[in-house]
């Protein structure tokens, strides 16, 4: 099944095409209650009369950069300036980065009500492939009875979207240090870490939020106590480092030859899943992750840069159906909605879709 994938905003604008009510905009100048508009798609709307927007009640909703997220009412509009004005004022200052969407039929939090309601309605029509290479790492727990000994961990819980499971990888390993510090917030899988005062640096193989330490790979030069590590990308850091040693990292890759047999694990059921390794089979080699390879069903969204991968333009048709029907109709988009409502029905008529045959089901 082919695969496709656009965000949220993407998928929202094309459904306020398919229904007239998008307007997309970009800022040369910005308040916290005005933006200057520097082009607009369509460019006819610079002759409009003053007024035009707050007269129809638009919407103004910042869709990318500052104050992305930020839905606003205009409610003063002047054409020679293109200065917009909005109620209430926005949390920071418009900027040259911010991008704007205009809507004056259909709010986004319809737009996007009625998008959910599509994924709701693909969901037994459509499985989505997936994967997943954060959820799980490998443990290993200090027994409380003898110092020193440790407990693999062969049960995980599985990412609440995976219904069928196809293929599960360990990740690779290779040569690194663990470096035993303070790690306040995450760090950032395979993001370069530098640090200081050595001057070593490395990439990230393993670093979550209040760990005790983290695991660094292809490293330049030699880490210290006392260092500080910091995260190129993030930020972040694992500071007061009390110690240094040799041993394996994750290397950020998953071959094919550390594709982990059917036969070695199995799918725990009760409510949430888990997978359970077999641990007369499986070795569990402490912080490598596992890359879970699986169908499921759309997730829902709930802001710009969620991702949809559903086939986009059938999509939205079906998507169509589902907003304010006294809108369409006080909008003249009864031929649009019948149009759309069309292409629901094709959708609804096909069968139940199958998993891989090779394939474990999760999800009953």
């Amino acid at each position: 099944m082919a695969l496709h994938s656009e965000d949220e905003k993407t998928i929202r604008q094309l459904l306020s095409r398919t229904v007239n009510d998008c307007v997309l905009a970009t800022v040369s100048d910005g308040a916290v209650s005005t933006v200057t508009i520097a082009t607009t798609n369509p460019p006819q709307f610079y002759n409009k009369a003053d007024d035009l927007f707050n007269n129809e009640q638009w919407e103004v909703y910042c869709y990318y950069g500052t104050n992305i997220g930020v839905s606003r009412l205009a409610s003063d509009w002047v054409n020679d300036t293109r200065v917009l004005t909005v109620i209430p004022d926005a949390g920071e200052s418009y900027a040259t980065d911010s991008l704007l969407e205009l809507h004056r039929i259909f709010y986004v939090v319809e737009l996007r009500d009625a998008i959910n309601q599509a994924i709701a309605f693909y969901a037994r029509k459509y499985l989505v492939d997936l994967d997943n290479s954060t959820t799980i790492t490998l443990t290993r727990t200090e027994r409380n009875d003898v110092t020193g000994s440790y407990i693999d961990t062969y049960e995980y819980a599985l990412p609440t979207d995976c219904l069928h499971l196809w293929r599960v990888t360990t990740e690779g390993s290779v040569s690194g240090y663990k470096l035993t510090g303070t790690v306040t917030d995450a760090l950032t899988l395979g993001e370069g870490v530098t640090l200081s005062p050595s001057g070593a640096t490395g990439l990230l193989s393993y670093g979550p939020e209040n760990s005790t330490y983290i695991l660094i790979r292809e490293v330049d030069g030699t880490p210290a106590v006392d260092d500080t590590a910091t995260g190129d990308d993030s930020g972040k850091t694992c500071s007061s480092i009390s110690a240094v040693e040799s041993e394996t990292a994750g290397s950020g890759k998953f071959p094919l030859g550390n594709i982990v047999s059917s036969q070695d694990y199995t799918i725990l059921k009760a409510y949430a899943p888990k997978i359970k390794f077999d641990e007369r089979q499986y070795n569990v080699v402490s912080d490598l992750r596992i890359k879970l390879e699986y169908q499921g069903s759309q997730a829902a969204v709930d802001s710009d840069t969620d991702n949809i991968f559903l086939p986009p333009h059938e999509f939205v048709e079906v998507a169509a159906t589902f907003l304010p029907f006294s809108k369409i109709e006080s909008a003249n988009l009864t031929a649009t909605f019948n149009k759309c409502l069309r292409t629901r029905e094709k959708v609804e008529a096909r069968p139940t879709v199958q998993p891989y045959a090779n394939s474990k089901k999760v999800i009953e």
